[in-house]
């Protein structure tokens, strides 16, 4: 049902956006047609995942439903490994799946009209051309975005143990939690940068940090390793939950 649910968003967006511009779509001039697609992609997605990954357990927090449950003849371990293939695997495989068909149907339909061609020249003097009308599994994106693909696995480790944890209303205890924690976090980062640069006069050598991608690959192993141990401390919680 979310599935559907999400496919039907995703199909209105779509639907809406390309009855807006029709008439530019006729004309070859709607440059901007597809540009909604990237946030809509990111944000739904993100939301989606949280979703399910905060109802796989949701039963647990209720009596009535617990007992159903705890009664499932496997063990802690094989509850939780399912609970990852369901939860990251099948919901994010699904919703790829299902953004991507949707996306391959309406372009199929826009190319009909033509092509949406923008010729630029490079900052190195190069001539090309970009296509506006491409399917979105082709679009190139800069290289720095691909290290931020650890955010639906980090959002799933802390939306499944907030579903675990808390008895009622689970998503929305979680939610809150992660904003209020991310809230003083960033406070209490730029106050201790701050503190650390006040008067002081910043030199930029050419060393290991000035590269923005080795920063971002810090990031995200350290996301990573965050996530493996959110994972474990859910999967302790579960084996308290049925004790």
């Amino acid at each position: 049902m979310s599935i559907g649910i999400i496919a039907g968003v995703i199909f209105g967006f779509y639907a809406v956006n390309f009855a807006s511009n029709y008439d530019g779509m006729k004309n070859q001039t709607a440059y901007s047609l597809l540009n909604f697609r990237t946030p809509l992609f990111c944000i739904l997605g993100l939301f989606f995942v949280t979703v399910v990954s905060s109802s796989y357990f949701a039963d647990l927090g209720k009596k009535t439903r617990a007992i159903f449950e705890l009664m499932i003849p496997a063990s802690q371990l094989e509850k939780f490994l399912v609970s990852l293939f369901y939860t990251v695997v099948v919901s994010i495989g699904s919703y790829l799946l299902v953004f991507y068909l949707i996306d391959l149907a309406f372009v199929a339909y826009l190319k009909g009209f033509g092509s949406m061609v923008l010729n630029q020249t490079a900052s190195t003097g190069k001539a090309g051309s970009i296509d506006l009308w491409q399917y979105f599994y082709k679009v190139q994106y800069p290289h720095s975005a691909y290290y931020f693909y650890f955010a639906p696995i980090l959002l799933n480790a802390i939306f499944l143990l907030g579903g675990i944890v808390f008895q009622n209303y689970q998503y929305v205890k979680t939610a809150i939690s992660v904003v209020i924690y991310c809230v003083v976090w960033i406070c209490f980062f730029v106050y201790l940068i701050k503190m650390q640069t006040q008067d002081t006069v910043g030199v930029m050598g050419n060393n290991y940090w000035s590269d923005s991608n080795h920063i971002f690959a810090l990031i995200g192993a350290g996301a990573l390793f965050l996530t493996l141990v959110l994972w474990c401390v859910a999967f302790l919680r579960l084996k308290e939950k049925e004790i």
